[in-house]
């Protein structure tokens, strides 16, 4: 019975976090006055990021056909990715619990016949990437303004650092040991880790790091696009790009489904830190997380009904 309510108690303490997360930023605005704002967006800055978000996500799908390529070491089918790995982040952004990694490490796992163990430990390297990639971007632009907040991400990355290095060098001495181990989910978990002794490789580190820079810093064109379609200066840029480092960060926490509080709460306090009037900040965050969100959730579900149907006609 314990088991079975798991489940349950974890849904709740994510809701009741990100509730809280929510109301603290909902009670530091006027939301009616910034949600006018941001029905007065221009129309191009947005029609911009929403062509440069989904050039994001197919870079990301690359990275990650990448990934699963090394760690399986096969060739797999390129054009089998895109659609259930955008699919697996609309999930995640409609149901609680990362409900899309589970579907992701099913379906890659199902559809591609690959063991568990390679998509998992691919999932986990891709994750590192995207959060050492954006910790070398706050270090970079929070160094230009926010002294405290630069040593933070400073010494998260060089903690970020010491545990990669402890994870390839347990990752390569166990990665034969897997068939050994006795309880099949320990098996699986070291046979995942032992995927990031691809990361010894000095050449696909850079490329791989490189590809995701490159995807944090298109999808930060999102909160660039929708400040200068509300009328923020675009020589004042680096408050955006902060407030997107920021509100990304923020996601980290356990939160509501789609990140809806933490995203903006973090976003608005580094926003206030560099002087923007809270009702803008709200309706830039508010205005940029709806062009991250609504896209990929509509793909999900899209995706999903033709697939099903697909299956169904044959």
């Amino acid at each position: 019975m314990r088991i079975a309510h798991r489940p349950a108690v974890r849904i709740g303490l994510h809701l009741a976090i990100g509730t809280i997360f929510l109301w603290l930023f909902l009670r530091q605005v006027n939301l009616g006055h910034a949600i006018s704002a941001a029905a007065h967006a221009a129309i191009l800055p947005l029609a911009i990021a929403l062509l440069v978000y989904a050039v994001d996500f197919l870079l990301r799908a690359f990275r990650f056909w990448m990934l699963l390529q090394q760690a399986s070491a096969q060739r797999l089918p390129w054009r089998a990715v895109p659609g259930p790995f955008i699919a697996s982040f609309g999930i995640s952004d409609l149901l609680p619990l990362r409900a899309g990694d589970v579907f992701r490490l099913l379906w890659f796992q199902r559809q591609m016949e690959l063991r568990p163990s390679i998509v998992l430990g691919s999932m986990m390297i891709e994750r590192f990437l995207d959060l050492f990639a954006l910790l070398l971007l706050a270090v970079a632009i929070f160094g230009w303004h926010l002294g405290d907040a630069w040593l933070l991400s400073l010494g998260l990355l060089a903690l970020l650092g010491a545990g990669t290095g402890a994870l390839i060098l347990v990752g390569t001495r166990l990665s034969g040991r897997a068939d050994d181990m006795r309880w099949r989910w320990l098996a699986g978990l070291v046979a995942a880790l032992g995927c990031f002794r691809l990361l010894r490789s000095p050449r696909l580190f850079c490329n791989l790091t490189g590809i995701s820079l490159v995807c944090w810093l298109l999808e930060a064109v999102v909160l660039l696009a929708a400040w200068i379609s509300l009328g923020g200066v675009i020589s004042q840029w680096i408050a955006p790009m902060a407030a997107f480092i920021a509100s990304t960060l923020g996601t980290l926490f356990p939160g509501l489904p789609g990140h809806f509080g933490t995203f903006e709460l973090f976003g608005l306090e580094t926003f206030s830190r560099m002087g923007v009037a809270p009702d803008f900040a709200a309706a830039v965050l508010l205005l940029a997380h709806m062009i991250l969100w609504a896209p990929t959730a509509l793909f999900a579900i899209l995706w999903l009904m033709l697939s099903r149907s697909g299956k169904a006609a044959k």
